[in-house]
């Protein structure tokens, strides 16, 4: 733990990414999308369970965003049992709110949540509804250093729920970014503890590329990522 705090501080007076989205990191952005903004977040995770996954925001309005989440799972069949090679898992509906933004853009403060909806067949689903909800707190410590966390509860119908938390510290310059997290949850099974670390580089004005690493404390996490993030203005 002390490794990665001294981790943290020495790479924070660098860099972070220059739109704001909800990847790579696993702190969910506290800035809501503004009106007929439409963002696509894509990335493709390399871990015990490959995943493509695609997240698509939209600004419904000043202060609220909808979104769609799904993920596409490519798995392994273990103990030689006939499970297909890859599939879509659960899809997940919501919305994020913003609640307070302060006129200095010094705090910012959003409540997000999500509905999972069991549409996976076997192996590839939760097997029941669920709900993911969060509260994102960000500060902006300078014009470029700014500091991120999330707490939340996930809860899936018929099975216990879970205590979530995040904690990023970012900075940007130029077109580039960096990231250092510690991530992870308490439930009555497990309480996995996590941390990762992450570059984003501007590619255009709406375009964003990123690749980031996560390892597990007290867990099997282990993870490489690559993304791609998009936005468009649709009223032009």
């Amino acid at each position: 733990m002390k490794k990665i705090l001294l981790l943290i501080f020495f790479i924070s007076p660098f860099i972070y990414g220059q739109i704001s989205t909800d990847r790579p990191d696993q702190t969910e952005a506290s800035i809501v999308l503004e009106k007929n903004i439409l963002q696509i977040e894509s990335g493709f995770s390399f871990d015990e369970k490959n995943i493509i996954n695609n997240l698509f925001r939209f600004g419904l309005s000043k202060s609220v965003e909808i979104r769609l989440n799904t993920n596409y799972i490519f798995m392994d069949s273990p103990d030689g049992k006939n499970i297909p090679n890859s599939q879509f898992g659960d899809i997940e509906i919501g919305a994020k709110i913003q609640i307070y933004r302060s006129i200095e853009n010094l705090t910012t403060v959003a409540f997000l949540s999500h509905l999972s909806i069991p549409t996976a067949s076997n192996y590839y689903t939760s097997d029941g509804y669920g709900t993911l909800n969060r509260i994102l707190i960000s500060h902006d410590l300078s014009k470029t250093l700014s500091l991120g966390y999330n707490l939340g509860y996930n809860k899936v119908y018929g099975s216990s729920g879970a205590f979530v938390y995040t904690l990023a510290i970012a900075k940007s310059i130029g077109y580039w970014g960096i990231y250092a997290e510690l991530f992870g949850e308490n439930s009555r099974k497990e309480s996995p503890n996590s941390y990762d670390l992450g570059l984003t580089y501007l590619l255009k004005e709406n375009i964003q590329f990123d690749i980031s690493l996560g390892k597990g404390f007290n867990n099997k996490t282990d993870y490489f990522a690559l993304g791609l993030s998009w936005n468009y203005n649709l009223t032009k």
